[in-house]
């Protein structure tokens, strides 16, 4: 099969972002197959849609994809070649109500979904219905089977595993990292924290979240320092090596780069047992926190070097599943 330009709507800007984080997120994908080609925005043109739609757009949906979605119509319909929206949760409006509504059958339209389905229902792909006009769409775990969906493909979430990984000439610290803010159950967090603190008094902890409402409720934690604003890629792929564990608690099914970050760095990550985060571990992750297992691992990962090493040689061996580069072959492969 001869293979195709494959044209991508991706709600980051990638040259705005390099300079923090050129590693990190599910829209590093498009650098590791050449078949991706990005679709520019044009201000003015999404202004004018703005304004015609009389702002009528979804939950989270970025004005200047308005501008994008148009101008791919027009090439994908020409071309002949498919469309892939990177978050097909929020991004994808325009174009597929187009498709659907004159049953342009030529229009070839492929998505990734990301956020849990629990939260999931106000973003236009669900709002407005749209999974008729994907010719396929790619969840990132097998979560997403629920929807029923005709055409889906289970493709996991992806890390430059070249970039991410463990720095053995950096010496680990008596650090735990809590990272980021989505879905996460912040209460369990600060409890695990806290319990930490009773076994090991010399523990340290940093908190990297720009959320000021989030910051408040760990405010209270003595020897926690906070991060509040952005940190480059290059900073907290030091932190992963210097850490001890990283903890994260989720709500939902939802694995985050975080998640990717520890495997791919083979940092502990002290986390529940919980849809996607079971799926990128494995059932057999020896560090699932639970009320029966809580104390025992706690006591292990604060003081048994060997327990550690037995986390990190299980992250080892997994990490080579989400390796970008063949994961973005397969995504190519898919949508042509």
């Amino acid at each position: 099969m001869n293979s195709k330009t494959i044209y991508y709507i991706n709600r980051y800007d990638l040259r705005k972002i390099e300079n923090v984080k050129n590693h990190s997120g599910y829209e590093q994908i498009v650098k590791y197959d050449n078949n991706f080609k990005r679709i520019k925005s044009n201000k003015l043109l999404s202004n004018l849609l703005f304004f015609l739609i009389k702002k009528n757009t979804p939950k989270h949906y970025i004005k200047l994809n308005l501008g994008k979605e148009l101008i791919v119509l027009f090439k994908a319909l020409i071309t002949g070649n498919p469309v892939f929206y990177l978050y097909a949760d929020k991004d994808a409006f325009l174009l597929p109500l187009v498709k659907r509504k004159f049953n342009l059958k030529r229009l070839k339209v492929y998505g990734t979904l990301h956020w849990p389905i629990e939260i999931s229902q106000e973003f236009s792909f669900y709002n407005n219905n749209l999974a008729s006009a994907f010719n396929g769409i790619i969840g990132l775990s097998s979560s997403i089977l629920s929807l029923k969906y005709n055409n889906i493909k289970i493709i996991p979430h992806g890390i430059d595993l070249n970039y991410w990984k463990r720095n053995t000439s950096v010496k680990k610290q008596n650090l735990y990292l809590i990272i980021g803010i989505s879905n996460r159950n912040h209460k369990k967090q600060i409890e695990i924290i806290n319990k930490i603190k009773e076994l090991d008094v010399k523990a340290s902890f940093l908190l990297i979240a720009k959320n000021r409402e989030i910051q408040k409720s760990y405010v209270n934690i003595k020897d926690l320092d906070v991060i509040s604003d952005y940190i480059q890629d290059d900073d907290l792929r030091l932190l992963y090596n210097k850490a001890k564990a990283v903890i994260l608690f989720q709500d939902y099914c939802l694995a985050s780069n975080v998640v990717l970050e520890s495997i791919a760095t083979e940092t502990s990550l002290i986390t529940n047992k919980v849809g996607d985060v079971e799926e990128y571990l494995g059932a057999d992750y020896p560090l699932y926190i639970d009320s029966i297992s809580e104390e025992d691992l706690l006591n292990k990962i604060c003081f048994s070097e060997k327990f550690r090493l037995e986390v990190s040689n299980y992250l080892f061996d997994i990490k080579k599943d989400f390796d970008w580069i063949s994961i973005a072959k397969e995504t190519a492969s898919f949508i042509q």
